[in-house]
């Protein structure tokens, strides 16, 4: 029977420390890739000139069809911003709780463990 006590607390000592890993890493990437390479989070597009609104035979264009203002398209940008900088609220909250949950655990199932053996 302590055989399986063992296997279950080096198992649950292994799981815990792949956690720990996992968000050590994404953590590491994170911060590389908001001081050190700025550029690499960036998503850049190649713009295409936008189709303008149809013009019907009469000259008018076809109702409900308007051109995006300046202060859209800057708006549009701020909001994209700011999604982007949410995205990676939530991803260093997700790296940092990985981390803080897995470190205890593992500390507390590999020191029974070891005092199994």
């Amino acid at each position: 029977m302590g055989w399986i006590k063992r296997v279950y607390l080096y198992l649950v000592s292994l799981i815990s420390l792949v956690i720990i890993v996992i968000g050590s890493v994404g953590l590491i990437n994170l911060a590389l890739k908001q001081w050190v390479f700025t550029k690499a989070d960036q998503d850049f597009y190649y713009s295409y000139p936008r189709p303008t609104c149809p013009i019907d035979a009469s000259g008018k264009t076809l109702e409900g069809c308007t051109e995006p203002t300046a202060q859209e398209l800057v708006e549009q940008e701020k909001q994209q911003r700011d999604s982007r900088t949410a995205q990676k609220q939530r991803d260093a909250a997700q790296y940092l709780a990985m981390i803080i949950v897995g470190t205890p655990v593992f500390v507390f199932h590999f020191k029974l463990a070891r005092k199994e053996t």
